[in-house]
């Protein structure tokens, strides 16, 4: 049973989880609205989301440093006033540059939850809860998941694409008030001066890396995918020479940590893009609309709500290593399921599928979570977090940038018809024979972190 304190952290983190994950998934519904009220061209239009991801990525890291150094419901509660200024002057926004900043306050307010939401639970509940009190986090990320396409795009249709970011301000709110009635802080003093060389490093680095790696079928896009891999490379250097690290690399000398982050990165390779393979289907393929599609979408995120509750408490009495391993191979069968998509395939074997993904993923992620977060040591937690929130970026990343090479090589420019449906079909296949490969390299990786279990 829960004390009363510990039930509101659980309650604060969970809620920061679910405002941020339904706004990522739910914005990019918005995109059209957004363009269309500001007169952006394409290019434009896509950089309202790329900057939003870009200042993700760039803070997650240093906040773990932040929240480190000045204490984690403290970095908590700043997190959420970023997050309302970002979504009030979002919504605000009287024009393109001005969104794009308040895109940017936004993302900003979105890595400072990320990391301190998931921190603070970890280290303010004793061993023996950490495992369901992460599951009821990490399930409240697939709520947000689940929500977004039905009630975003309910908001969006009957009342604009400012009211998606209007409707989150009681949550917020609540979110603060909530995060108020925590009378405790976690914090690990460092009178340390900031590592500011190891922060612009790791900030251009992933900047170029990121940015390029959507642009990545172009000369340009390659060039900065490799600069960026460069200055990543030289900022891994630095913090092992560092004796004041902004991310402490020697972290990944710990067997458990090192393999829960790999296989974290190889299942995000694999299921983000997997996700457009089933919409894809259903509405191309199968001529559903988006509404009819979007109720089938649904399943997937709320399997997953269930199975990561339920894995939480399993942590308890099972190794990990071996819940996260054997999620993986679900996945591998459900993504072996897709390999054999065609226009006559029934619904039921893509119902199946995303039934089984669901249940795959659900058993994966709450353990994996638990896994990055608890080994290491506990001053260590804050940075743990930021590594699962830099991994989950930077997977999501990659995966839409093979998604974007696989369509381009296959099916080159062309507007998806039916005359072109047998190479939408074959560039699903594909897509899901390297989701599969992607989830057991993920599953062998899983395993391989058993060995970092002391007797």
């Amino acid at each position: 049973m829960y004390s009363t304190e510990e039930k509101y952290i659980i309650a604060t983190g969970s809620l920061a989880t679910v405002i941020v994950a339904f706004l990522l998934n739910a914005a990019p519904v918005a995109l059209p609205s957004i363009a269309k009220s500001f007169a952006m061209n394409n290019i434009l239009q896509n950089w309202v989301d790329t900057i939003y991801l870009l200042s993700i990525a760039v803070f997650s890291i240093p906040c773990g440093k932040i929240c480190q150094k000045y204490g984690l419901n403290k970095i908590l509660k700043v997190g959420i006033i970023f997050f309302l200024i970002g979504t009030l002057g979002t919504a605000l926004s009287l024009n393109a540059s001005m969104l794009l900043l308040f895109r940017v306050v936004l993302g900003i307010g979105s890595a400072l939850l990320n990391v301190s939401s998931i921190a603070l639970i970890v280290e303010a509940m004793p061993n023996e809860k950490k495992g369901p009190a992460l599951g009821i986090a990490v399930a409240a990320v697939y709520i947000g998941i689940a929500l977004s396409p039905i009630l975003g795009g309910s908001l969006i249709f009957n009342f604009g694409w400012q009211s998606l970011f209007i409707a989150t301000f009681p949550v917020i709110l609540l979110n603060y008030y909530l995060s108020n009635k925590i009378k405790k802080e976690w914090i690990h003093y460092d009178n340390n001066k900031f590592d500011i060389n190891g922060t612009i490093l790791y900030s251009v680095g992933i900047v170029l890396f990121i940015y390029g790696f959507t642009r990545i079928l172009e000369f340009t896009g390659q060039i900065l995918t490799i600069i960026g891999i460069i200055l990543l490379v030289i900022f891994g250097i630095w913090e092992l020479k560092s004796s004041n690290p902004i991310f402490e690399m020697k972290l990944f000398k710990n067997i458990r940590f090192a393999a829960a982050n790999l296989a974290c990165l190889f299942s995000y390779f694999a299921t983000f893009m997997i996700t457009y393979v089933y919409n894809y289907h259903l509405q191309y393929i199968m001529g559903m609309n988006s509404q009819t599609a979007g109720l089938y979408l649904i399943i997937t995120p709320a399997i997953m709500v269930l199975m990561s509750i339920l894995s939480g408490y399993l942590i308890k009495k099972i190794k990990g290593e071996y819940l996260t391993g054997t999620g993986l191979i679900i996945l591998a069968v459900a993504f072996i399921l897709l390999c054999t998509l065609s226009n006559t395939t029934p619904l039921e074997i893509i119902l199946i599928a995303m039934t089984l993904h669901g249940i795959g993923y659900g058993l994966f992620s709450s353990p994996n979570t638990v896994l990055i977060t608890t080994s290491v040591p506990e001053e260590e937690t804050s940075k743990a977090s930021a590594s699962l929130s830099a991994m989950r970026l930077i997977g999501q990343t990659v995966s839409l940038g093979i998604f974007t090479t696989v369509f381009a090589i296959i099916m080159s420019n062309v507007v998806i018809e039916p005359k072109y449906y047998a190479l939408l079909i074959e560039s699903c296949h594909l897509i899901s024979i390297l989701a599969v490969i992607f989830v057991v390299i993920g599953a062998i990786i899983s395993f391989l972190g058993l060995k970092g279990i002391k007797d």
